[in-house]
């Protein structure tokens, strides 16, 4: 009898143990999916909070952002985010839920995040805090708190410099701590045409050192023609993707523009929730 436990022992330990949550290896916003995930840069809009807090930092009045995907499984992928300005401050918030479908270990992820930013001239100061869960067949949901904090640095419109840092401490709410290991974004984008002009083309580069793993760089480009509102953007990103996760190295994706909307599109051909995963979404900044 002592034999078996003793045998049986590392499958009991195994079966208490949370499972790796899917959603840090997926981009909350679909305009950030296209870059292969370089959004740490990328300020201006709601969904940008999951990225960077201080992404938020720019918004002038409001932002709204959805995302939706679902695999040839029936599992989906859902997104949405909101952000104002109040003064001096911005704050927003954010939701992610990814749904498992047929005989998996998993059942589903979710994730809120809430965001509040200080604005000093050009810089963006901003904080968040973190809930992260997943429910796994029987029925066990393992909950974690945690909390991100970022700079952006915004040359106008022109470019922007930004640092975030994900993770930093992890509270288990139930259950075992899930594992979000604690990373440090850098990154830098850059318009380079004119804002004001027809053509659009911006560049971005951003650095991922999380602990445990090797340093990872992405690199995206947009370009594309604005005309009075009204426009077409296309978009390319590539470069190393988290250790383990299954995402490719290169996506792709485009919007069309209609004045202050936009309605975003970007295909990954292997990601975190499955092979050739096509998302779509919309953003409006009045």
């Amino acid at each position: 009898m002592g034999q078996l436990v003793l045998a049986l022992a590392p499958t009991l330990l195994a079966a208490q143990l949370p499972p790796r949550p899917a959603l840090p290896d997926l981009a909350a916003s679909v305009r950030v999916a296209g870059l292969a995930g370089a959004g740490v840069a990328m300020p201006g809009y709601a969904a940008g909070v999951f990225d960077n807090p201080a992404n938020i930092g720019p918004i002038k009045v409001l932002s709204l952002e959805a995302a939706y995907a679902k695999l040839p499984d029936q599992s989906t992928y859902t997104t949405g985010a909101a952000a104002v300005r109040a003064g001096d401050f911005n704050f927003g918030g954010g939701l992610r839920y990814l749904r498992y479908q047929g005989d998996r270990p998993v059942v589903d992820n979710l994730s809120w995040v809430a965001a509040a930013v200080y604005r000093v001239k050009g810089i963006a100061l901003g904080t968040s805090a973190k809930y992260v869960s997943v429910e796994d067949s029987t029925g066990t949901i393992f909950r974690t708190l945690t909390s991100d904090a970022g700079v952006t640095l915004a040359f106008f419109d022109i470019a922007a410099l930004a640092v975030s840092f994900h993770n930093l401490g992890r509270y288990a709410l139930s259950g075992e701590r899930l594992e979000l290991p604690a990373s440090t974004h850098l990154g830098f984008s850059m318009n380079l045409i004119d804002t004001y002009s027809n053509g659009r083309l911006l560049a971005t580069i951003e650095s991922d050192w999380t602990a445990g793993t090797p340093r990872r760089t992405v690199i995206g480009l947009e370009a594309g023609v604005v005309v009075r509102g009204i426009g077409l953007i296309g978009r390319i990103g590539n470069g190393g993707q988290p250790t383990g996760s299954g995402v490719g190295k290169t996506s792709y994706g485009g919007s069309v523009v209609l004045s202050r909307a936009r309605l975003d599109y970007a295909y990954q051909r292997r990601s975190a929730i499955g092979r050739s995963v096509h998302l779509v979404g919309a953003r409006w900044t009045p």
